[in-house]
């Protein structure tokens, strides 16, 4: 368990096998965990978040950018959003799933730990289209992207832990499954408030300007 080779098994996946988990968990038409067919792999859980925190950074250093140049004042990249994006997406990727393995283990449900990451790690890969649409200027729209968002994954995660929380007792698993669903619940309102929030600003129209000419 200490040595790389133990570790490098779980990153053995091709291109399509990654693409087909990706897929399967924006358009869940079968088990994700059927899919896996007992070989969890730790790539797609490890670059799905990478490539979500980026991209996170990327659309909201987009209309930053935007907004400075509308209103003619210098931009300077915001690095912290990028930390706090490392923050939480790597906090409900890596340490949420560990939590919910523990509690469902500690309960009985036979958990894998590893498919566990996997799920949550998959699971976010709806995020990855709905950060460069939030780049989009109407608040409305990007409050229907970050349900959509919200929707897919949970209903992704609730689709494949209900076989895993359902070896608990029924008042256990319902605990459990409401832990889920609020921790859930928790990511997509940090995203929409910290990167989806933004405004974008117009410039300032001089009195008199941008009317009808003289006839």
């Amino acid at each position: 368990i200490w040595s790389v080779e133990y570790y490098a098994k779980f990153f053995d996946v091709d291109t399509n096998q990654v693409m087909e988990r990706c897929m399967t968990s924006v358009i869940p038409k079968e088990n994700f965990l059927s899919i896996m067919n007992g070989s969890p792999d730790l790539y797609g859980p490890f670059w799905v978040p990478t490539t979500v925190i980026f991209v996170l950074f990327v659309s909201s250093s987009i209309v930053d950018s935007i907004n400075a140049y509308r209103s003619s004042t210098p931009y300077v990249y915001d690095f912290s959003q990028l930390t706090f994006a490392f923050g939480a997406i790597y906090t409900y990727a890596f340490l949420v799933p560990a939590l919910i393995w523990g509690a469902t283990k500690y309960f009985g449900c036979q958990p894998d730990l590893l498919e566990m990451l996997a799920l949550y790690g998959y699971g976010l890969t709806i995020w990855i289209p709905i950060a460069f649409l939030n780049i989009l200027p109407w608040n409305a729209l990007r409050w229907i992207l970050v349900l959509v968002g919200s929707g897919v994954s949970g209903v992704f995660l609730i689709r494949n832990l209900y076989p895993v929380l359902s070896r608990a007792e029924a008042q256990t698993s319902k605990i459990i499954l409401v832990l889920v669903v609020a921790l859930h619940a928790v990511l997509s309102l940090v995203l929409k408030y910290k990167f989806f929030a933004h405004d974008v600003v117009m410039p300032d129209i001089p009195p008199g300007s941008g009317t009808a000419p003289p006839a």
